[in-house]
């Protein structure tokens, strides 16, 4: 029997859209999103066509999910419980915008099943905070995860970037102090990215606003690795850090190449095989479920090789690396005989480390990753 597999789920809502974002969302609509969740309830109820099997994992994300009433969730929720064997012990994951959720809605997502909360609360500085369009502020992020705590969740993770413009060291420090005062069990942090669209980007070019240079967010994200082990907080993942036991178990498939199920606009699933993604226009994701057809528009099959070097860049973002042994049994492939000259220039340069069979990639390579990956690519 195949491995558990995941679900995702794509909650595209947002009541206002962040100045660095480039996912799928859009503003919300109480009559858009209630078409929504019974086309998401139809996608899914559809998977049972194709033997679908067990998951221990299912993860709402966006967007926020948050957006939606509990009523709304719990139907996703019950409809996932429909089509697939979800496994006692899942972890069921939500992600939170903390200016969404109140006790009451808390409390409502722990009654539906949801044991996970994954807060986007990106930075404890209120000036921070309105210079990238979130619309909460410090407090309200404090409150959000004091208040799911009094929910009873007891696992909760936070998301934070890293060279914000205009972030200083010293901000950056409050930011990690007061993310780890708030004791959660696993935290999130990305080096920030703009995408050609993003508003946070036409105002660096306008010159409004001073991007942070790359040598202070190296340094702060040094500064995060140290505190985190400091604090007993594995580093598992080159952007994820956790307490023993609460490594995200969903993510953990996207690095390890086991199969996910995907539903939602703009959700990416894969089978071990193929890839697949739906539209990422949300009438005609509406439009093709409503009338019975599928919503994928991308769909291709990875070859042998294909697979063989996703895995090698994918498992070397994870603390473990890449056990060269256990490769070669699975794909056939000697990494060193078939990366020979690039792991040599890698080795060189100081961005990976191999010992006793296994690859991986080094304290300074952890900045320099892409670099690491286009290897393999």
């Amino acid at each position: 029997m195949s491995d558990p597999a995941g679900v995702y789920i794509h909650i595209p809502f947002c009541e206002s859209r962040c100045h660095y974002c480039n996912f799928a969302t859009g503003g919300f609509e109480a009559t858009v999103a209630e078409r929504y969740v019974a086309a998401l309830v139809s996608e899914i109820q559809r998977a049972q066509e194709r033997s679908p099997g067990q998951v221990d994992s299912i993860y709402l994300g966006g967007g926020t999910p948050t957006t939606l009433t509990v009523q709304q969730l719990a139907r996703i929720l019950d409809a996932c419980c429909q089509s697939f064997e979800v496994l006692p012990g899942t972890e069921i994951t939500a992600e939170a915008n903390p200016g969404s959720v109140s006790r009451d809605y808390l409390e409502g997502l722990r009654t539906i099943g949801i044991n996970r909360l994954s807060f986007g609360v990106q930075s404890f500085d209120d000036v921070e905070l309105r210079l990238i369009g979130r619309i909460h502020n410090a407090k309200e992020a404090r409150e959000a995860v004091l208040g799911a705590r009094a929910a009873g969740f007891e696992n909760i993770s936070i998301d934070l970037i890293a060279g914000l413009p205009e972030q200083r060291m010293e901000t950056w420090h409050r930011n990690l102090e007061e993310a780890f005062a708030l004791a959660p069990e696993h935290l999130s942090v990305y080096l920030l990215e703009l995408y050609k669209d993003a508003p946070l980007l036409h105002r660096i070019e306008r010159g409004e606003l001073h991007a942070v240079d790359d040598d202070l967010t190296v340094a702060m994200y040094f500064a995060l690795v140290d505190e985190a082990a400091r604090r007993g907080y594995g580093h598992y993942e080159l952007s994820n850090w956790a307490r023993a036991g609460h490594e995200s178990r969903h993510n953990l498939k996207y690095w390890t190449g086991a199969s996910y199920w995907a539903f939602g606009v703009s959700a990416a699933g894969y089978d071990g095989r193929f890839r697949w993604s739906n539209t990422r226009n949300i009438h005609e994701y509406l439009a093709c479920v409503e009338r019975g057809d599928s919503p994928v528009t991308d769909r291709a099959e990875l070859t042998d090789d294909d697979r063989q070097s996703e895995a090698l860049f994918l498992q070397l973002r994870l603390e473990g690396g890449v056990d060269m042994a256990a490769h070669r049994a699975r794909f056939g492939v000697d990494v060193p005989a078939r990366y020979g000259a690039e792991l040599q220039r890698l080795r060189e340069a100081g961005l990976v480390e191999m010992s006793e069979g296994i690859l991986r990639i080094s304290r300074a390579g952890r900045v320099l990753a892409n670099e690491v990956f286009e290897v393999f690519v």
